[in-house]
């Protein structure tokens, strides 16, 4: 399979990481299928490019994944990266909680099983399968719970996919980034940013090309020889227990 003929799907091309991963994709010669709940702007603009499709998809929903496979018509695709995610906080009361539990481990977690099960026969040999974790799977959150766990189901669902594929020896692997400089995090206040930045051995948060760089690595054939890893891209946010930061400044 040519460059030229590889199709590529990106689930959430409009979000941050997913928007910046369909444009570097585009910029190395795949054809990219990406999708996206409602449109925006940002998928617009991306129809400029004729290597682009938009469709519309519901990730959440089984149903709108069963109808999304079901258009593919048995095309060969030799990659699916899925950006798709949110966080919810938890804590006003229970039945809200069950709420975004729900939705929560549905767009961040089955929806990857879903479409792995569904798009197993137009995924090609020697394909791929991108998730996104997170550095909350290795933690816990008492208002993020559902995203922590559904992104800890996805540390673990990348190495049973890659066990799943095997036969067509389909690499299977997640990327795990710290904090980015996306939508997901708008909204808090610059103090909140620099102190982010002062935690992290590199003084910055991510942008979402650092992410979108490391799947376009994970697409290339220069990771041949990854299968079922999480890759955590952070600058070194996970480094260190946080409480030893307390301690260094009570021994200065």
């Amino acid at each position: 399979m040519t460059m030229s003929q590889r199709k590529v799907i990106v689930i959430g091309c409009s979000g941050g990481i997913g928007y910046k991963t369909t444009e570097t994709l585009l910029g190395e010669g795949y054809f990219v299928i990406g999708t996206s709940h409602k449109k925006s702007a940002k998928a617009t603009g991306l129809q400029k490019n004729p290597s682009f499709k938009e469709v519309s998809l519901d990730i959440s929903d089984l149903a709108s994944i069963k109808k999304f496979a079901q258009s593919l018509k048995g095309e060969e695709v030799y990659a699916l990266v899925n950006c798709a995610g949110i966080v919810r906080f938890e804590g006003k009361n229970n039945e809200e909680d069950f709420q975004i539990w729900d939705e929560t481990i549905a767009v961040n977690l089955s929806s990857n099983f879903f479409l792995a099960k569904l798009l197993s026969n137009n995924l090609a040999h020697n394909g791929r399968f991108v998730m996104i974790s997170s550095t909350d799977s290795y933690y816990g959150g008492s208002v993020t719970a559902s995203y922590a766990a559904s992104k800890a189901g996805i540390n673990s669902l990348t190495k049973s996919l890659s066990l799943l594929f095997r036969d067509k020896k389909i690499r299977v692997n997640s990327v795990a980034p710290g904090w980015v400089s996306t939508p997901m995090i708008e909204g808090n206040s610059q103090s909140f940013y620099d102190k982010l930045a002062e935690t992290n051995p590199l003084g910055r948060i991510a942008h979402p090309e650092d992410i979108a760089n490391t799947i376009k690595f994970l697409l290339s054939s220069d990771s041949d020889y990854i299968n079922g890893q999480v890759l955590t891209v952070d600058g070194g946010y996970t480094n260190q227990d946080p409480t030893l930061l307390i301690e260094e400044e009570e021994v200065k």
